[in-house]
């Protein structure tokens, strides 16, 4: 954060630099709680000026605002990747009160007058056509944990109640306040213009009404929207009208159903009402960028329709039927060509056998055909430049079009960065390159789409820094196992190493790789883009065997924990290291998202028999980890139960990190946590529950010895059996459907949100209370061990079997297909609660469904991220539960196997190795998403222990 002070408006002004946002406040002046905000949108071509027009307003009647702090921001807001919500909000500006609110929005309409930008799909526009939208929000950043432990942006609604601040793409008005314009039109010129953000749910006939406390929903945002009633605005007569069975698009096209949404619009399906022929409507909105050029969506459409009509005689494209403008959206209507985009014609032919790829049988024709469709628009003098699996669509009959063309150029004109991330050339990356656009860039991009084949994954790796390693080095190692097992990948891998040279003049032609195609592969060696060659072991005895060659696991270590103690920040107050996209909004001191579970990881590392400088590394980083946790968790009142994403976690991370810095002091401050837990909590689950809760006082007892957290722990007994339900197929722990929850009414399986987890909880509580020697915590461990007899009951009677392997859906009612392997909801994480209550009891059933849920998991290892929610090294935690609880090397062997897949795709950052997280693409350090998870599974298998966050 950067700060500095600007003269205007009659004294100082403090001016802030802080990530996204550039903040600006005049002096003397308190920021309200909540209130009526102002919008300002601008293309990116006038920001300065819209900047300049606002901060002169704002100077003549002072009030705080705030807008994106460079040009590469503004574009992030623009861009079509922008979340709708959030689309288009450049400028922020905070009145005092109403009236100043009805000011400045007359004054900022008056002053960006006439010059562009896209419309705000949370907000009303003040006018029709104006750049400045308004909507009710909350202005100084009150925000609570919310029950599934992230933060929500909260309103106080009149006597005192917190309403979450919902930001979503419509507009919205809380109940209990008017809309300051509508209710002004004598004073301020007029209506407002109609809502926006109301047409894509709308589309097909079956969304629901608005709700009465919101402003009408309408078309301002340029889709088609019905009309509105009840005495409020219409939207203007258009072309999109709505009509018994869908929306009428220019008299002709029904839209009936929608495919997508992005900022940049929607796609749907409809019908021609003249011949009755299924169409696709692309949806284009005004001054939406679709690439870091700035080119306007509307204007990439028209250039696609251009292109389709070039290609229409080709067989390669959809034919196009027509382009509409309505309001500020451009519409194109193209022919509906049936099939399955690349990359779900791919997941649905990846098989549960232990083998990585789609079979060669249909595989290699596939690969004959993406090398003709390249071809064959080479030959016509174009440049994809976006050759990825959701714009190649397959056809029944096993052919392939093109379903998206908006980026594509002329061969050798000027062009920008362009392409989707795994497929984008590596000459298409950095902050703005441009240069003329080269046919060597689709041969990139096609060696991607082999290695989906190959593979069943997208090429994404983190980005080597500062200088990226050769393909053969980083795509290799992942092929060359592949390779071992797969006919396909082995026939593939030379294929993608060719066409994925870094540079463009050392890949491989389109006529050699027809030639390859048609040749035998040679079974042991996959050449490298370079002419050299990486040996491979093919083998015909399964997943049992061990890796191709041992992964450096004592450097994956040691840069791990390395790089986690650099890139700690311990002087920020929101988060002492990154996180993924999904979990910037989360608890930072919990264990999936925030600093926790790498806390949790430093403390076993501390204690594990690494060199000297490793464990002392990893105990001052402990040491700065557990210190900040304190700090943060002071400052939070609210004190969750979960065990992943509430402070039952916290408390045990410090328990651990007590241990390892020898402090009773943490370890007893560890307890008055554990003690603060909720324990009668109407979610029962492990990561933010009951169960989760339940675990930390046996985790609390076993540090400390001290009879209250056994009463604790029969406390969170008795509700569980309690809050258990009885179904067909078993006994079931629901989520209540009123509870203030994103999970609320679900009813889980696996070990995250369900039987399994609160059934692991419970064989735990009964040993603990059974061996205590008190009559009535022995009394309950017997109903303990009787509830966790019929959660293993439940689990059997939901198996789902292919051979050998068994396999759980995420609840009891999902289609057949859903046969999920991961912790989280899935083999590895029921397998956790089975093999443990096999020993606890001598269960046949369980033994029998543990071993198949482990073949599962083999089976699943090709097709996983890194993770150990959801990924390899949850499900390389469970291959050594069973080794060690049944001898059995293949399940050693197994672990070392996917350690091997794990360290194939590492970066070089500075000179350290690390592993990416659950994007495949950054590698951030939690330990449910990020690289604690798998770092703590490296460190198990190379120097053993018991698994954390286990009894």
């Amino acid at each position: 954060m950067t700060g500095s002070r600007a003269r205007g408006g009659g004294g100082d002004w403090t001016v802030a630099v802080e990530g996204f946002w550039c903040t600006v406040r005049p002096p003397g002046r308190e920021l309200p709680a909540q209130g009526w905000k102002l919008h300002v949108s601008a293309a990116s071509s006038v920001a300065v000026e819209v900047l300049s027009a606002v901060a002169s307003a704002v100077a003549d009647d002072p009030c705080a605002f705030k807008f994106t702090a460079d040009r590469e921001k503004l574009h992030e807001i623009n861009s079509r990747n922008s979340e709708r919500g959030s689309a288009g909000k450049f400028l922020t500006v905070y009145p005092g009160d109403d009236e100043q609110f009805r000011r400045l929005a007359e004054e900022l309409h008056r002053a960006t007058a006439g010059m562009p930008g896209p419309v705000i799909l949370s907000d009303r526009p003040y006018r029709p056509g104006s750049l400045v939208h308004y909507r009710y929000g909350a202005f100084a950043g009150r925000s609570a944990l919310g029950n599934d432990g992230a933060y929500r942006s909260m309103l106080r609604a009149p006597g005192g109640a917190l309403v979450e601040d919902v930001r979503a793409a419509v507009y919205r008005r809380p109940p209990w306040v008017a809309d300051p314009v509508e209710g002004a039109g004598s004073t301020t010129g007029g209506k407002p213009a109609p809502a926006t953000g109301g047409t894509p749910a709308q589309v097909g006939g079956n969304a629901p009404a608005p709700a009465a406390d919101s402003a009408p929903a309408a078309a301002a945002s340029g889709a088609p929207a019905p009309a509105t009633g009840g005495g409020q605005v219409p939207a203007r007569p258009g072309p999109g009208a709505r009509r018994p069975g869908g929306v009428l698009l220019d008299g002709r096209w029904a839209l009936t159903a929608a495919l997508r949404h992005s900022a940049k619009g929607g796609v749907f399906l409809g019908s021609d009402r003249t011949t009755g022929a299924e169409v696709v409507v692309k949806q284009a909105r005004a001054h939406i960028e679709v690439d870091r050029a700035g080119t306007d969506a509307r204007a990439a459409l028209r250039h696609e329709a251009e292109l389709l009509g070039r290609l229409a005689d080709s067989g390669l494209t959809p034919r196009v039927h027509a382009l509409v403008e309505q309001q500020d959206s451009l519409f194109l209507v193209q022919e509906r060509v049936p099939g399955q985009a690349l990359g779900s014609w791919v997941a649905a032919r990846l098989r549960r056998d232990g083998t990585p790829d789609v079979r060669w049988a249909e595989a290699g024709p596939l690969a004959l055909a993406l090398l003709d469709l390249v071809e064959r628009v080479h030959r016509r003098g174009l440049v994809l430049r976006d050759l990825s699996p959701g714009n190649v669509l397959v056809t029944p009959d096993g052919d392939v079009r093109l379903v998206d063309l908006e980026l594509a150029v002329p061969a050798g004109v000027l062009a920008g960065s362009a392409g989707t991330p795994g497929y984008r050339a590596p000459e298409h990356s950095g902050p703005h390159p441009t240069g003329r656009a080269a046919r060597s860039t689709d041969l990139y991009a096609l060696g991607g789409l082999y290695f989906l084949l190959a593979t069943g994954h997208d090429p994404l790796l983190p980005d080597d820094l500062p200088l990226a390693r050769p393909v053969g080095e980083r795509l290799g190692r992942w092929l060359a196992l592949a390779a071992r097992e797969g006919d396909t990948a082995r026939r593939l891998a030379p294929l993608v190493l060719g066409l994925r040279a870094e540079a463009a003049d050392q890949r491989w032609s389109l006529e050699r790789v027809r030639t390859a195609l048609a040749a035998e592969p040679a079974p042991a060696t996959v050449a490298t883009s370079t002419g050299a060659a990486t040996t491979v072991a093919t083998s015909t005895s399964g997943p049992t065997a061990p890796p191709v060659a041992p992964p450096a696991l004592d450097r994956l270590l040691h840069d791990g924990l390395r790089d986690l103690a650099r890139s700690a920040t311990p002087q920020r107050r929101d988060r002492l290291w990154p996180t993924v996209p999904n979990g910037q909004l989360t608890d930072p001191c919990n264990v999936q998202h925030g600093a926790a579970g790498v806390l949790a990881l430093l403390a076993r590392a501390a204690l594990a028999p690494l060199p000297g400088p490793a464990r002392e590394r990893a105990r001052a980083t402990a040491a700065v980890a557990a210190a900040w946790i304190e700090r943060r968790c002071a400052a939070e009142p609210v004190v969750l139960p979960g065990l992943h994403f509430g402070r039952a976690g916290t408390a045990w991370a410090l328990f651990d990190a007590a241990d390892a810095l020898d402090d009773p002091g943490l370890a007893e401050r560890a307890a008055g946590l554990a003690a603060r837990l909720p324990l009668d909590w109407p979610n029962p689950d492990v990561c933010h529950g009951v169960a989760g809760a339940g675990l930390t006082q046996l985790r609390a007892h076993r540090a400390t010895g001290a009879r209250t957290f056994l009463d604790r722990t029969a406390r969170c007994v008795r509700h569980l059996l309690a809050a258990a339900r009885e179904e067909p197929y078993g006994t079931v722990w629901p989520v209540p459907a009123d509870f203030d929850s994103a999970l609320a009414g679900a009813t889980h399986l696996g070990h995250a949100h369900g039987v399994a987890g609160v059934g692991g909880f419970l064989l735990a509580a009964a040993d603990a209370l059974a061996d205590s020697g008190d009559p009535a915590l022995a009394a309950t461990a017997a109903d303990a061990r009787a509830a966790a007899d019929r959660a293993a009951r439940t689990l059997a009677a939901t198996a789902r079997y292919d051979g050998p392997a068994a396999w759980w859906p995420q609840s009891h009612g999902d289609p057949e297909h859903v046969r999920l392997a991961h912790w989280c909801s899935g083999s590895s994480g029921v397998g956790t609660f089975l093999v443990r209550h096999w020993r606890a009891t001598g269960d046949a059933d369980s033994h029998r469904l543990a071993l198949a849920a482990g073949r599962a998991v083999l089976d699943a290892r090709w097709h996983a991220g890194t993770s150990a929610c959801h990924g390899l090294a949850g499900n390389g935690e469970y291959l050594l539960d069973l080794a060690e609880a049944t001898g059995e090397t293949r399940f050693r062997h197994g672990a070392q196997d996917l350690a091997a897949l794990i360290a194939a795709r590492t970066a070089l950052r500075d000179g350290l190795l690390v592993l990416p997280d659950e994007t495949g693409t950054t590698a951030t350090p939690a330990y449910g998403t990020g690289t604690s998870g798998p770092l703590a599974f490296l460190l198990r298998l190379r120097h053993g222990g018991p698994r954390m966050w286990s009894p």
